[in-house]
């Protein structure tokens, strides 16, 4: 009777997993598309909200004793309570409301970083079943690069603007997250390191082209994830050259096949023609080449400059960037908001500045300063800024603690880095996946000794 109970709750434990990732897979696969789907006359993304508060609420007023499944060290824990404590502080300075649904809008970056712990709901564990839905996600990368350029289904389609508040093509940042996650996540569930490495490869060969066309930021952020792979992987490459050139080769057809496809297609299906011109070099190069002068990617390197002691960029969309986060902070600087911020009642005044026109996009709709950082100094001031910077550092050491090297950093730098040049953290579906996935890195570090697996 008690071995029928114990599995009747396995049963149970595993369809509880299934269930769960169903949807979380579908915000990997649809990101704000499916974030925005309605029910009960509310969007998914605020019902996520509202649970990443419900969850704050209880870390603040539980004691310690009572959340030791909710945090990894005391930095962390002492951090996160203080975050909460800070937001009641700055409502109070800036005369906010508790009772206003914007505040709750504005704020939301609080709540979701407790998108960290919502792996507690499913009880993850290193079981079989667990294992049955990871090799699920190993066919995302590859789903959201179809999607990304040019291959989402037209039902699909038809769903979501029938069914959700509206329908929107994948964003570069949303396709990065998903590409740095499965690929982090593979070190837990593929012990051949040459899978690992092939499987790297050709995902970061087809996802080049595709940032790089679609976001200078996105594709940063992949480019830095490769850097910090290829150097924790040098041993292993180093020891196996002639395996590792084959590699090489193999995903340079991939990069070759996913420049001539997004170069000359424009997001189009591939042509046949596509595929036979992948084994000519010059037509790759000249796409390549193509492909960085329409972004004008060097050139925005090398585009900053100073005038009347402000940083600006030749480049438009850059420069767009930086007169709002500069505008915010000389403000903030100036009507001495640096340490209580603006506050959560209403959108940033810099945003609604006349003399700045574009700010709220070609929609009317932005409010957000594209920037993480930037988002959190002008919100919650100073203070908050360090807290939030040593919430991430707290993980960092926990990590060094457990695993005695720094391999975490390699998911956690680039995320940021994305996130300094989009909204990505100010939005719920980036933070879900990001901060789901960093809950079970760290959680089951441990038990997988990643330093390990790069022997």
């Amino acid at each position: 009777m008690k071995s029928l109970k114990n599995k009747d709750y396995k049963n149970l434990n595993s369809l509880i997993q299934f269930l769960f990732f169903i949807p979380f897979m579908s915000v990997m696969l649809f990101n704000r598309s499916f974030i925005g789907l309605y029910i009960f006359g509310f969007r998914l993304g605020e019902l996520l909200t509202g649970l990443g508060l419900f969850i704050a609420i209880i870390f603040l007023i539980l004691p310690k004793n009572k959340l030791n499944d909710f945090y990894f060290n005391n930095v962390q824990f002492y951090t996160l309570k203080l975050i909460i404590l800070s937001f009641i502080v700055v409502n109070f300075l800036n005369n906010g409301s508790f009772f206003n649904t914007y505040t709750y809008k504005s704020s939301s970056y609080i709540w979701t970083t407790f998108f960290l712990f919502v792996g507690l709901i499913t009880n993850l564990n290193s079981s079989i079943e667990l294992e049955k839905i990871y090799k699920l996600f190993l066919v995302i990368p590859f789903l959201t690069y179809l999607f990304s350029s040019g291959n989402y289904p037209n039902f699909v389609i038809d769903f979501f603007k029938e069914n959700s508040d509206k329908f929107q093509f994948l964003k570069a940042s949303d396709v990065f997250i998903g590409y740095a996650s499965i690929n982090f996540l593979n070190k837990y569930f593929i012990k051949s390191q040459n899978r690992r490495f092939f499987y790297f490869l050709i995902t970061s060969g087809l996802m080049l082209p595709l940032l790089l066309f679609a976001s200078r930021g996105s594709f940063l952020g992949v480019v830095i994830y490769m850097i910090f792979e290829l150097f924790y992987s040098r041993r292993y490459i180093y020891n196996n050259k002639l395996r590792v050139g084959l590699y090489f080769l193999i995903a340079l057809i991939f990069f070759s096949f996913s420049v001539l496809r997004i170069e000359r297609s424009e997001l189009n299906r591939p042509s046949i023609d596509d595929l036979i011109e992948v084994v000519n070099p010059e037509a790759v190069s000249q796409s390549i080449s193509s492909l960085a002068e329409e972004k004008d990617t060097v050139r925005v390197i090398f585009s900053f400059y100073m005038h009347y002691g402000r940083l600006e960029s030749t480049d438009p969309t850059a420069n767009w960037r930086l007169d709002i986060w500069q505008d915010v902070i000389f403000d903030m600087v100036k009507e001495d908001r640096v340490l209580s911020g603006y506050g959560y009642n209403e959108i940033f005044p810099q945003m609604l500045d006349p003399t700045a026109p574009g700010r709220l996009g070609r929609d009317g709709m932005n409010e957000h300063v594209h920037n993480y950082l930037v988002n959190i100094f002008a919100r919650g001031g100073l203070f908050q800024l360090v807290l939030f910077l040593f919430f991430h550092f707290g993980l960092i050491l926990y990590w060094k603690k457990e695993n005695q090297n720094y391999q975490i950093l390699m998911y956690i730098i680039p995320s940021i880095i994305v996130s300094l040049l989009d909204i990505t953290l100010e939005g719920v579906q980036f933070p879900l996946i990001y901060y789901f996935f960093l809950y079970y890195f760290l959680k089951n570090s441990t038990k997988v000794k990643v330093i390990e697996l790069y022997g």
